[in-house]
């Protein structure tokens, strides 16, 4: 066989083991994530309530309403407060004002998600005025359907990618995980949290509600990771 045969020869080897290991990789990354069957954003509440029953003379907030810690939020009268000790009573977040009627107000900073209250109503004892989603408490929900040896794959903190309506994506981690096992399938609901979830981005996309796709990232193992590894080493090499 001639030189140039001979080199031939040797590029085509080669050509044919990195088209191999591409190939490799990919399937071994394509094997390392799992998609969620369904996931949306979500925050952490708290209810606004009133402990006595009265008419609801101020309505300070709208759905939509950014609040701060003891910001006033409902005012009622209360028949209820007009009688002797009543102002000892009342909870830590509400305080009467000069005409001895009780001031609810918010207990943390946060957005006002429902209002179930309205100026002129009358309330009765323990009922929920509105709901404020606490600031800076967004998080991911997702649900999956795992294999057994799926699920033995994800780490602790495994990295989550959330890709938003718009195809924007935001890194996360896990952060609580719960499983049943359903017909030899792992069922989990996954917590995904993130720095980058911040409220009102991407144009109001990153709020409470809007779905996403979570792409959970599983620790790969085997053979097949090795020279994945690898190639994925020497390709960051060669790229740089």
């Amino acid at each position: 066989m001639t030189c140039s045969g001979r080199f031939r020869l040797l590029v085509g080897l080669v050509l044919v083991l990195v088209v191999a290991a591409l190939a490799t990789y990919r399937l071994n990354e394509s094997r390392g994530v799992a998609t969620s069957d369904s996931a949306q954003i979500l925050g952490k509440t708290y209810d606004v309530g009133t402990p006595y029953a009265g008419l609801v003379v101020n309505q300070a907030v709208e759905v939509g309403d950014e609040v701060r810690a003891g910001q006033t939020l409902f005012v009622i009268d209360s028949a209820r407060l007009h009688e002797p000790g009543a102002a000892k009573l009342t909870p830590e977040t509400t305080h009467l004002d000069d005409e001895g009627r009780l001031v609810v107000t918010a207990t943390g900073p946060g957005l006002v998600t429902a209002v179930t209250a309205t100026q002129g109503t009358f309330v009765d004892p323990a009922a929920d005025l509105a709901t404020v989603q606490r600031q800076g408490t967004l998080y991911v929900q997702a649900e999956y359907t795992l294999s057994p040896k799926e699920y033995a794959r994800v780490p602790d903190r495994a990295p989550v990618t959330v890709v938003l309506p718009n195809q924007t994506s935001v890194d996360g981690h896990v952060d609580r995980v719960q499983v049943e096992t359903v017909d030899g399938k792992a069922q989990a609901v996954v917590t995904v949290v993130s720095d980058g979830l911040v409220q009102g981005d991407q144009a109001g996309l990153v709020s409470a509600g809007t779905p996403v796709v979570a792409r959970l990232h599983l620790r790969n193992d085997g053979v097949v990771t090795t020279v994945s590894d690898a190639v994925k080493g020497y390709l960051d090499g060669v790229v740089g």
